[in-house]
């Protein structure tokens, strides 16, 4: 409760650094994520303002800072600056197992139908944990495919790619190794088969750290991932303004075979025109399948037919 009250008082102080005329506070945050991408290539001029304003304030409090212009100066005298941005800009909370509908739903409906499809001579999974953070999502996947497909596993060949811009979350990640409170998600007889302690941590086994293939990705300005059966992004895009929550939604469909699976976070939906791109499947899980190009024609037919028929 203390470190709580502790950061929403340096958040109190950090906000109230920042007066003057909103048009050039506004301005000057512009002009600071215009740097950071020419500078490191990192682009977050289409995430949500109020949420950019929020964690850029630790850093001005931080560095004493009276607003954006100032903190730009600051980037350039101290390149090791630019790292402690990263990490307020790029939120990793993650855990195993983390929302029992999402889980659910990939055990019981989601990977048996994609096995299911894909069990014929090429025996191949594609799946993308995009925004992976520390990599608990992708683990928690890999062991519902280990316990799905049991020793038949090895005549499967099993692409599970996890992205995110975070790289020190990645080599945390790749690691494979999470503490007591970290592991609180996992079911203890998976606990036992799929990790290894070690003192008063768990590392995940081997087998599954295998498949696993951990790279950097930044939705944003990288092209999506191709042929994949099923695409995970939870509680990614709630950061994202609309417009970049359509492209990024188009390029997931893009990147999908007929009728792959998307599921996303509990406050996220598909947005704008991607609505028309995906059939929800669960809502309690927020779980979305690809609807082709023929699908959309026909949505779009039957929408076009009442409105005439309203007339």
């Amino acid at each position: 409760p203390i470190p709580a009250v502790k950061m929403a008082t340096e958040e109190e102080k950090s906000a109230a650094v920042i007066t003057g005329d909103m048009a050039e506070v506004h301005k000057e945050l512009i002009s600071l994520l215009e740097k950071v991408y020419r500078d490191r290539g990192f682009d977050f001029r289409e995430y949500k303002e109020t949420t950019l304003t929020r964690r850029l304030a630790r850093r001005l409090h931080a560095r004493r800072c009276q607003g954006y212009a100032e903190y730009a100066h600051v980037l350039d005298t101290d390149p090791a600056e630019y790292e402690k941005l990263f990490d307020d800009l790029t939120i990793n909370v993650t855990s195993f197992f983390r929302d029992e509908a999402a889980f659910k739903a990939l055990e019981e409906r989601v990977l048996p139908a994609i096995i299911e499809k894909n069990k014929g001579m090429h025996r191949s999974l594609n799946i993308w944990s995009a925004g992976c953070a520390t990599g608990a999502e992708p683990y928690s996947i890999a062991m519902l495919l280990c316990e799905l497909l049991g020793t038949g596993i090895t005549r499967w060949k099993v692409s599970l790619i996890a992205t995110d811009i975070d790289t020190k979350a990645l080599q945390h990640a790749q690691e494979g190794l999470f503490g007591q409170k970290g592991v609180e998600g996992v079911r203890p007889a998976w606990l036992e088969k799929y990790f290894v302690p070690e003192k008063n941590s768990f590392r995940v086994r081997s087998a599954v750290r295998d498949m696993v293939t951990f790279a950097v990705h930044n939705l944003v300005s990288d092209p999506p991932y191709q042929n994949l059966d099923l695409v995970v992004c939870r509680n990614v895009l709630i950061y994202f303004t609309s417009k970049l929550q359509n492209r990024v939604l188009k390029g997931f469909h893009n990147g999908l075979s007929q009728e792959g699976f998307l599921l996303l976070g509990k406050a996220e939906v598909p947005v704008g025109e991607s609505k028309r791109l995906f059939q929800l499947e669960n809502s309690m899980a927020k779980l979305y399948q690809k609807m082709d190009r023929a699908s959309d024609f026909v949505v779009r037919e039957s929408e076009t037919l009442e409105r005439i028929t309203k007339k």
